[in-house]
């Protein structure tokens, strides 16, 4: 998956074991893309004071990523894959 934070910062994985779908999953709480395109869908990231050590939040209510400034985009893609498929979404049973 290739996942743009900003102009400047493309952290692509093109062999993450993580697809695009999970993470429309992580980002929106749905694996299914919106009726009007993925054109329609905004998505805002925000900068958190937090360390490395911490692992990107989701916020899919508002379709707001929290992401801790990383040091590079080696450990970013590290992290979002960690949080990725560490995500167990919402258990209704």
């Amino acid at each position: 998956f290739a996942f743009r934070c900003s102009p400047q910062c493309e952290v692509s994985c093109p062999s993450c074991p993580t697809s695009p779908l999970l993470l429309l999953v992580f980002l929106t709480g749905s694996d299914r893309i919106p009726i009007y395109g993925m054109s329609s869908l905004r998505i805002v990231i925000q900068s958190t004071t937090s360390g490395e050590q911490y692992l990107p939040v989701a916020h899919t209510c508002y379709n707001l990523l929290d992401l801790p400034k990383y040091s590079s985009k080696e450990i970013l893609s590290a992290r979002l894959v960690q949080a990725i498929d560490h995500y167990e979404g919402f258990s209704l049973a």
